[in-house]
Parts: C-alpha cells; sequence; structure tokens
C-alpha cells in the first residue's frame, strides 16, 4: 500500500496569456490538440518535490536523485494525488479519473543511472547566440557543447519562484539562506538550450536529476551540458541533453539529464494522450 499522499491544485498564472512557449498559453496548446494550457513538467514534478523533502528530509537536496517520465498533460485546476510508495516509486495522478500525469522513482544517494550522464567541460559562461539560429533536426550538435550560461540566483528571486510559481510551503526554500528549489534544478536545461537555440513550442517528456550538494540562494551558478541525442518519433522531434548545475566555488550541485520534443507534431483534433 502506498506509505505518502499529497493532494494539490495545479495552477498557471494567466494560462490565456501569450507564452514565449505557446504550449503553455490556451490558444497556443489548442493549435496543437490540447484542451487548454499545458502546466510546465518542471513546475509540476516541483510541486511533487515537496512530498519528497518531506519524505526524505533536506539531505535529499544535498545527495538525491529523481527519475520523472511525464506521460499525460497537466492543466491549471486539475485536482492531483501524489502517491509515494516505500521503495521509492511515484505517481501524481489526476483525482478525477485516476489517470497517471508523471511517474517514476527518487532515492538517497548516488543514482543507478548518473554515470550514464556526460559530464561537460568547465567552459567560461558566454553571451546568449545573437541571432539565435533555429534548432532543426537534421543540424542538432549531436555529441557537442553548447555555450555556457551564467545565472544569479538572488534571495528575492528564489522567494518569489518558491511563492508565486510552486506556492510552496515549505521554510527551507525561504530566507537569505534558503535551499535552491528542486524545480528550478529541473528547469535549467531549457533556459541553457535557449541560450544557444530558438525553438518552440516544447514538451517536457523526461527528466533524470541528480543532486550533488545542497545549492543555496544569493550565488551565481553556472550551466553547461553536451547535446546528447536527438531523433524523431510519431512526428515529434526530440532532443536529449545532459547538463551540469556549478555554483560560485565551482562545485557540482547537480546533474540532469532532459528530453523534451522541441518541435511538436501539430494535430488536427483534441487529444489527451500527449506527453507534458
Amino acid at each position: 500500500m502506498p506509505s505518502h499522499r499529497h493532494h494539490l491544485q495545479a495552477f498557471m498564472k494567466n494560462p490565456d496569456a501569450e507564452k514565449s512557449n505557446a504550449i503553455h498559453s490556451t490558444s497556443g496548446a489548442k493549435d496543437y490538440g490540447f484542451q487548454g494550457a499545458l502546466v510546465g513538467g518542471a513546475t509540476a514534478y516541483g510541486w511533487a518535490a515537496s512530498l519528497f523533502v518531506e519524505t526524505l528530509g533536506n539531505q535529499w537536496l544535498d545527495f538525491g536523485w529523481a527519475h520523472v517520465r511525464f506521460r499525460q498533460p497537466v492543466y491549471p485546476g486539475d485536482d492531483l494525488v501524489v502517491v509515494l510508495d516505500d521503495d521509492g516509486s511515484f505517481e501524481v495522478r489526476r483525482d478525477i479519473d485516476e489517470v497517471c500525469c508523471f511517474s517514476g522513482e527518487i532515492g538517497r544517494g548516488e543514482a543507478p543511472w548518473l554515470g550514464d550522464i556526460g559530464v561537460p567541460s568547465r567552459r567560461p559562461p558566454e553571451s546568449i547566440a545573437d541571432p539565435l539560429p533555429d534548432l532543426v533536426l537534421e543540424d542538432v550538435p549531436v555529441g557537442e557543447e553548447l555555450r555556457t550560461r551564467e545565472v544569479h540566483l538572488s534571495v528575492a528571486d528564489a522567494g518569489a519562484y518558491a511563492r508565486d510559481k510552486q506556492v510552496e510551503t515549505l521554510d527551507c526554500f525561504y530566507g537569505s539562506d534558503a535551499s535552491i528549489h528542486p524545480a528550478w534544478i529541473a528547469e535549467q536545461p531549457i533556459h541553457w538550450l535557449h541560450h544557444s537555440y530558438n525553438y518552440g513550442p516544447s514538451i517536457h517528456t523526461e527528466s533524470r536529476i541528480q543532486h550533488l550538494r545542497e545549492g543555496r540562494v544569493g550565488q551565481t551558478y553556472r550551466v553547461a551540458g553536451i547535446c546528447r541525442d536527438a531523433y524523431e518519433r510519431k512526428g515529434h522531434h526530440y532532443i536529449v541533453n545532459d547538463t551540469e548545475i556549478r555554483d560560485a566555488a565551482d562545485r557540482a550541485v547537480a546533474r540532469v539529464q532532459h528530453t523534451a520534443i522541441f518541435r511538436v507534431r501539430k494535430l488536427e483534433a483534441k487529444r489527451s494522450d500527449q506527453p507534458n
């Protein structure tokens, strides 16, 4: 029987507004056959991650891992239940129909797949590509490193992220010595890829996340990475990237293998069976 459950309601500010990723807006998502705006995968993962921290403690943020696979869309207003079993497996289901929106496994220590994530070199940060080239399946630089991105996470920005985007209730994500939110870690590969390429609409489909050190707010971080793979499946164009986040002292905070659809196949009719 499941050992831990957490109920929550999915939300999004202004789903009808235009977004940089059109899949997160009502009209943009409907253009691709969805019934409404899709909640971002990293955001939804962050809601579940709060239960992981409550269950495994802050040690999980210091040296723990998660493997998450997105299966069905999460829409604003969905009532969700997070089910975490004693063996570390979890599911996030819509309460009304028990459909699994995303699932995976978590654990303390080193993930069994950590060695499969490529480690980029410690390149200095570069400015965003200007102009940004379009990401095209035939030209994806598989095996190559892209531009290193530098990002400062201020105390104020981290607090606003936890409060406004995650509606976080855990105290460890607020204040001058707060921990970095797991959702912030999970979404960095998205911003890193946008640092080198223009693409979208896009859909987050899978992440492998290894926390190597508990990151703290008020620091500047570098995100570097390697294009691992690119392929087509059922008309969607996918990309897989291996990234590493390092702190101001050049210590690895996390490694993330991120898989996303960077070119979504346009559908002629509504469907609800696309990954988020």
